[in-house]
């Protein structure tokens, strides 16, 4: 599982980035993400928007970490 760490990044820098990264990574073969978000629920949120947005699927992390989030590709 790719792990993508925001830590340090500001909301826009998100919503520059994001898209970008899961799609280069999907890209290459990769499935299944953990993004590392911190605890800040105004940045989670904005990682859930993108990742539906590009049609990714969002659960909360699957080891209970309260700062990430699981995202994988929805399978056609």
């Amino acid at each position: 599982m790719v792990k993508i760490d925001l830590h340090g990044l500001n909301y826009s820098e998100v919503e520059e980035t994001l898209a970008n990264l899961l799609i280069n990574q999907y890209n290459l073969g990769n499935k299944d993400f953990e993004i590392i978000t911190g605890n800040s629920e105004q940045m989670k949120s904005l990682v859930e928007i993108i990742c539906k947005d590009y049609g990714f699927r969002v659960e909360k992390s699957f080891n209970k970490n309260s700062g990430s989030l699981i995202v994988s590709s929805i399978e056609i």
